[in-house]
């Protein structure tokens, strides 16, 4: 069993879904990041290992999918939540098997079975 506290990077524009999320994920035994805009959240994967990012699709600077990529480069043992409330259907970043993808509105239990389901030992 791996003993080590896992990571988690929120990124969201919109605040009141990055407090929900933040709120949800302190109650779990995660080290709890987060950044309102894509560019922070780069900045902070440069200096912080992270085993999930949890991000909105639609942003300004730069969306989702594209900061998606840019962190699996940087930690390709990652993996990637997206969450929208614009997409019908996953964007297509949302094909590998590292990335899975959550429509807006959510139930907290939605999200909590996706943190799960990418962090078994959460």
């Amino acid at each position: 069993m791996n003993d080590r506290i896992r990571t988690v990077l929120i990124v969201d524009d919109d605040p009141q879904i990055l407090r929900l999320v933040e709120k949800m994920l302190r109650q779990r035994n995660v080290n709890v990041l987060s950044a309102p805009r894509p560019t922070e959240a780069l900045l902070i994967c440069q200096r912080e290992p992270v085993d999930l990012l949890i991000s909105d699709v639609l942003m300004p600077e730069m969306d989702g999918n594209k900061l998606a990529e840019r962190v699996l480069k940087l930690h390709p043992e990652a993996s990637i939540l997206l969450i929208s409330g614009h997409y019908k259907d996953p964007p297509p970043v949302a094909k590998s098997s590292q990335v899975r993808f959550l429509k807006k509105p959510f139930f907290p239990s939605q999200l909590l079975q996706f943190l799960h389901e990418l962090l078994p030992d959460v």
